[in-house]
């Protein structure tokens, strides 16, 4: 199956198959049977991002202590992975510049 055009919001977890539909980030080119993995990833992050609302009220455990960030760490740094492997020259190029990317 030829790769499609996908319109990826990290920031919104989520992707989409039109520009003009939403925000997005990163434009990438992708073999459709992937967009599981981009699934799979955003749902983790949206599930973790509605933990933190209960965790945050706890102060007693700094950020860098709490493991379950560490986990979103890595979610995102394999999203972006994705992205940069998708991606454009000029995506490419900015992931590179990003903290996540080695």
């Amino acid at each position: 199956m030829p790769n499609v055009d996908v319109y990826v919001s990290v920031m919104h977890k989520y992707y989409n198959f039109s520009p003009h539909h939403s925000p997005w980030e990163f434009h990438i080119k992708v073999d459709p049977s992937m967009l599981e993995v981009f699934d799979h990833l955003f749902g983790q992050l949206k599930s973790w991002d509605n933990d933190s609302i209960w965790r945050a009220q706890i102060p007693a455990v700094p950020y860098h202590f709490d493991q379950q960030n560490d986990e979103v760490d890595k979610r995102l740094m394999k999203l972006y992975a994705l992205i940069h492997e998708y991606g454009d020259k000029e995506t490419k190029k900015f992931i590179e510049q990003m903290p996540y990317y080695s």
